[in-house]
Formats: C-alpha cells, structure tokens, sequence
C-alpha cells in the first residue's frame, strides 16, 4: 500500500499535492564525494512553523538564514557509516505558493550508499509525507518516501559486478580471519592429526555444512536467533577439545575419534555457517546471490589458508617428543577453557 501511495504522489503535480496533503520533496544528485541537494517545501506547511510571504522575495532574504538552519539542521546524511557535513543555502520562492532550499553535503569518500533522515518532518503536522529522489547517474535514479512512522531511508547504487564479487570476497576473507572462534574450531578439529584423507573429509564437511546454512539464512529460509547461535558456536569449541581430551586417553579413543570426526565438523559446521551468515545481515536483495556466491568463496579462502598455515606447524609439532600427549592435552584444556568463557560470555 505505501508503495502504491509513494507512486501516486510522485506523479500528482507539485503545486496539486502541496495543496491536497502536507507533502515535501527533496532531490539528491550525487557527484563522487559530494551531494547538491535541493529541498521544496509548500507554503501550506511552512505556515504552521513560521510566518512567511513565499511570493515576497524581500521576505525570504530576510528569513533565509533563519529557515535553512531550522528545516535543515536537522537533516542527516551519511554515507558508509560516516557523516557527511551540510552547508546550507538561501531560500528561494518556488513556484507561486512554496520555496525551495539549496544544501551541499561533503562525504568523506565518493559516494555509493547514503543515509539519509530527514529530521524536518517532526516540525510539520501529523502525517507529513517526504519524498526523496536520489541520481547517482542517469541510469540511476532512486525514488524514496520518509514519514513520521519510518523518518529515514537508505539507498544503495548498485556496484559493477568485478567490483561486488571483489568486495564480498575480502569480507569473506576478513570475517572467518578476524572470528577467533571459527579459527580456534578448525584447530581444535585438527590438533589430533591423522591421516591427510581423514584431514581432507573433516575440512570438506565443515566446508559443506556452513556454505548450507549460510545460504538458507542469507535468502531468508532460516533465520536462528543471534543470542541462540553465538553460545553453541562457542559450545561447538568446547565439545570438540573436551573430544580430544577423550580421545588421546588411548589409540583405541583416538582412532575411533578420528574416524566420526568428520560428522562432528559437518553438525558443527551448521551452526557455524549462521554465524557466517550474520556478515551478510541487511544486505539489499539486489545481487545477493552474487554477494552469498562472493562471500561464501572468501571463507572458503580464508580457511584454506588458515589451515595451509597451521597444519603443517601441527604436523611438525606432533613428531616432537611429549607434544602428542602432554603438549595436546595442555593445547586442548587451553581451547576447552577459551571456548566456555565465551559461551558463558555469549549465554549470561
């Protein structure tokens, strides 16, 4: 329904609108790092805050100060999380009964995705309407509506391709590099060695299982709770060390360990791909498969890399005399006790 009424309005003429609804406009037109902005008020509405002749252009140099600061001060623009500072301009008649304010926003870097809360719509009556048109470039143009129930909106333009896929790919490589719990998982997987076919189906099933669950709950099939998954992800740390614990009790344990180890990194890893999937939370549904494809290939190479760097210090490591009994059971107890600080930190 609200896109319905968003469409009306935008093709009812202004002067039509300003009469029938208290109704204001806005167009963004951006350009690289900077946006020139211009914002059209009818007059209907600016005399319910202050007395003002539109038609009277000595009127308007006398209040222009005063009505750009108080329509436009409370005006917010970000761009990728940072603010982007206004200066204001002069208020000038537009058309026989509104006026029309001029503002430049400064970003910090050329501009792809912009927030924007027009603060205004608190000062006008009830009900107040802004409609935004937003031009990245000819070819891009975004049209969005703010009211008092929803006073902000958000606008993305949409990334070449190579640059999307270039993207999603470091973040991949970023989340499961700077996660301590999916790295200190895997080692707590392979700290008890084992043959490299063994190695591979553990690796290939912890592979498998969170690229499952990160799909289904990046296109919205699943959605588990934050506060229900980070604890068992934490759990899943504690459960394979007190494993290996067990496990290194006797050759009979650890072979026998060994051999279903690969269904624990696959339940586990279930767990884990919703907590891949958070990184991807609010993203536009425009070229998600892309993103989830991009993303889901950056874990991917972050995690070979993690394991092309630390399988080969444990096998150099387990060839050391006392490592394969004392120096895993201490690396083990160390893990186990990471993992139920956090899972106590993430539960209470």
């Amino acid at each position: 329904m609200k896109k319905l009424l968003v469409a009306l309005a935008c093709l009812a003429p202004l002067a039509a609108l300003a009469h029938t609804a208290s109704v204001s406009y806005s167009e963004f037109e951006v350009h690289g790092d900077s946006i020139d902005a211009q914002f059209h008020f009818s007059s209907i509405d600016l005399a319910t805050i202050v007395k003002l002749d539109t038609q009277s252009q000595r009127d308007l140099d006398t209040l222009a100060p005063a009505l750009a600061r108080l329509l436009l001060e409370p005006v917010s623009v970000t761009s990728a999380g940072k603010p982007c500072p206004m200066t204001p301009g002069r208020a000038t008649p537009d058309g026989p009964d509104g006026a029309a304010i001029r503002a430049v926003f400064s970003c910090p870097a050329p501009i792809d995705q912009l927030s924007v809360r027009p603060g205004f719509i608190d000062l006008f009556p009830q009900g107040h309407t802004h409609l935004a048109k937003i031009v990245f470039s000819p070819s891009e143009v975004f049209q969005r509506i703010a009211q008092t129930e929803e006073p902000s909106f958000e606008v993305e333009r949409a990334p070449r391709p190579l640059t999307r896929i270039a993207r999603f790919l470091w973040l991949g490589v970023r989340h499961i590099a700077l996660g301590p719990e999916h790295i200190t998982f895997l080692l707590a997987l392979l700290l008890l060695g084992g043959r490299f076919p063994e190695l591979i189906k553990i690796i290939t099933s912890f592979t498998v299982a969170h690229s499952i669950t990160l799909a289904l709950a990046t296109l919205g099939f699943v959605a588990p709770p934050t506060r229900v998954v980070e604890p068992l992800i934490a759990l899943s740390v504690v459960f394979a060390a007190a494993e290996n614990l067990w496990a290194l009790g006797s050759a009979g344990r650890l072979e026998k360990a060994l051999s279903h180890r690969w269904l624990l990194a696959f339940a586990f890893g279930l767990v884990h791909g919703f907590g891949f999937a958070n990184a991807l939370a609010g993203q536009p549904r425009r070229g998600l498969v892309q993103s989830l494809l991009s993303f889901n290939l950056g874990v991917e190479l972050g995690q070979l890399c993690i394991v092309a760097i630390f399988l080969p210090v444990l096998w150099w490591l387990r060839k050391r005399p006392g490592f394969a009994g004392l120096g895993a059971r201490l690396c083990s107890g160390a893990i186990a006790a990471t993992g139920v600080v956090w899972f106590c930190a993430r539960l209470f």
